[in-house]
């Protein structure tokens, strides 16, 4: 039987009667990052070769987005997608490490196209399991009635997540427990941490602060206390509430002892009874101060709560240009690497330069690795780099560079950690939207004592190409290289082989004009 679409489990009787489908799945393993990322606050837009600060992982605040819009499993419920346009679409996955799927119902398994997504770049995606009021008072006490039914939901749980490929769940238990439920409720967190991680070894629980675990009451403590600190120790988060204030960060920090890094200090980009929307930055630079972590809810605010959804990305943009000063950005690190800047939806589909079909289409399992920088820091109307609907090699979009702005060229697409082992391969497929245009791209490279070189090469006036026309000592010209040119629909198609050991850190493009990129390959000999 084919899956069609992806939806909640709504009942206890349900979660306990669930079978896997004999079918596998289309759903990507999650993917690698480097070990290291760069503080937000520490990027500069249009700084040649970046040479900022790395930063261990293992330490770092997180990030974390939990996905809540319309009750969830709309259009991105699909498994295939489905043909309609101007739905909501996340690609800021770079400063992201986790994602939670949201919705009300008892069980929230997350759409395969978000899972897709989030996997591709190394995020981690999360499923919700939810009890709320008197419903929720009642289910509990069906399942501690019996503790032989509580492993088996344990185990459907666990289950479910390794069928579908998710990599946890926030527990969410807004409801009153009986006192004598308090220790059930805290064996069964830790029994479902312990059992999802011998099949899943990455994998979360994360605690939402809520229910208490002293007295069984709903009373949401906005900090780490003695309320949820037991919870807290038996799995690998807390999400706390919204309405905290900077005391009850101080005290979360106390109570944490060394793992501070494991409070994520709850945002809700609606502002219900804290600074939301486009201020939701100023909660974070209080949050950052104490190096916790933080849980971004309904991020999607910037795309519900618009008339105009045409308005999505100048307002998505927006949001997030403004937290990057507290966020870190992770770094892709797996070859081969390949992107043609796709964000899962179109007007029309591409398939090879040739249009496909004129339909509509969203599928979030086709959104492509998204550029690991920040599209631009600068305030103002013109972006750095936008999306581009409808202009794709394959896909529905690709990326346009928009050329000289604030009086710089030099747009960075990717920082990032590519080890070249003997051979580099690369590629990047451009459109100039004015003729004779020249630009240049840029490969920042460190070599083997770590030491920063550069390879430049492009095309300057009516397809003149060059390589490595430097002013100065910084370029390296690599053995047995062989560099060309092709054009094919109008698109131009830079190719280099060259022999080399070493790490890509940096990619980018240089242009005063108006440039868009439609794929972008990146692969080492040894992988071959």
């Amino acid at each position: 039987m084919e899956i069609t679409e992806v939806l909640p489990i709504k009942s206890l009787e349900e979660a306990l009667s669930w079978k896997p489908l004999s079918e596998s799945l289309p759903v990507i393993d999650l993917q690698d990052r480097a070990n290291y990322s760069i503080n937000g606050k520490d990027y500069k837009c249009h700084e040649r070769f970046l040479t900022p600060k790395r930063l261990l992982n293992q330490g770092l605040p997180k990030t974390l987005i939990c996905h809540d819009m319309q009750g969830g499993y709309l259009n991105d419920r699909f498994v295939n997608g489905t043909k309609s346009s101007n739905e909501y679409t996340f690609y800021n996955w770079s400063v992201v490490d986790t994602f939670v799927y949201f919705s009300h119902k008892f069980i929230t398994i997350p759409p395969i196209g978000w899972i897709n997504a989030a996997h591709k770049h190394g995020v981690k995606v999360l499923g919700t399991l939810i009890t709320e009021w008197t419903d929720g008072n009642t289910l509990w006490l069906q399942v501690f009635s019996n503790l032989e039914k509580r492993d088996n939901l344990v185990d459907k749980l666990v289950e479910i997540c390794k069928y579908y490929k998710f990599d946890g769940y926030l527990f969410n238990v807004e409801n009153e427990l009986e006192s004598e439920n308090i220790e059930n409720m805290i064996e069964t967190i830790s029994l479902l941490r312990t059992k999802l991680k011998t099949v899943i070894t990455h994998s979360e629980v994360i605690w939402y602060d809520s229910v208490s675990m002293e007295t069984g009451k709903l009373i949401w403590q906005n900090q780490l206390n003695n309320h949820n600190k037991l919870a807290f120790q038996a799995c690998d988060g807390i999400f706390l509430n919204y309405n905290w204030k900077e005391e009850d960060l101080v005290k979360s920090v106390a109570n944490a002892g060394n793992r501070v890094i494991d409070v994520y200090v709850g945002v809700d980009v609606f502002g219900r009874n804290c600074i939301g929307g486009l201020d939701c930055y100023k909660s974070l630079e209080i949050i950052r101060k104490y190096d916790l972590s933080v849980a971004i809810f309904a991020p999607g605010w910037t795309y519900e709560t618009l008339s105009d959804k045409n308005k999505f990305n100048v307002v998505e943009d927006t949001f997030w240009r403004k937290l990057y000063p507290f966020l870190y950005i992770h770094i892709p690190c797996t070859l081969p690497f390949s992107t043609y800047f796709c964000r899962g939806y179109g007007s029309k589909k591409i398939e090879n330069f040739v249009e496909s079909s004129l339909d509509a289409w969203y599928n979030l399992s086709k959104l492509n690795y998204q550029p690991s920088v920040p599209l631009c820091l600068l305030d103002g109307n013109f972006p750095c780099i936008s999306h581009v609907d409808g202009e794709a090699i394959i896909g529905g979009g690709c990326l346009r560079l928009n050329g000289n702005n604030e009086n710089t060229s030099y747009h960075r697409i990717f920082v990032c950690h590519f080890e070249v082992k003997s051979t580099l391969y690369f590629e990047i497929t451009v459109k100039a939207l004015k003729p004779y245009d020249s630009h240049k791209i840029f490969l920042g490279v460190l070599d083997p004592y770590g030491m920063p070189y550069k390879m430049e090469f492009g095309v300057q006036g009516d397809n003149n190409m060059f390589f490595n026309n430097c002013d100065d000592y910084s370029c390296i010209i690599p053995d047995s290289k062989i560099y060309n040119l092709t054009l094919e629909n109008g698109w131009l198609l830079h190719k280099l082989k060259c022999e080399m050991v070493g790490i890509i850190v940096e990619v980018a493009i240089e242009t005063e004009e108006p440039l868009l990129i439609g794929h972008l390959f990146i692969n080492d000999g040894s992988n071959l």
